[in-house]
């Protein structure tokens, strides 16, 4: 076999792995982004304080403040039990 021959089949062979190589990268990285997905998803909604998918909210940090406030000092309630 000459030198031409040698060279065309490490050509094909370079080729043939890109393609198989290259098929499954894209196979295992579409699995990879569905199970990851749904978790950068929670991550986001939880940071943002909304829910991505319908826009629903969370209360915000200074209004769950001031109910916890006015829960303590309410007539009628004991205050919770001091932490030593």
């Amino acid at each position: 076999m000459s030198i031409d021959g040698w060279i065309l089949l490490v050509v094909v062979a370079f080729l043939l792995g890109y393609i198989v190589g290259h098929r499954h990268g894209k196979v295992e990285g579409f699995r990879d982004g569905a199970v990851f997905a749904p978790i950068e998803m929670r991550r986001a909604s939880l940071e943002r304080g909304r829910c991505t998918i319908c826009g629903t909210g969370t209360k915000k940090t200074r209004d769950l403040d001031d109910e916890s406030r006015s829960d303590a000092t309410a007539p009628g309630r004991r205050s919770p039990p001091e932490r030593e």
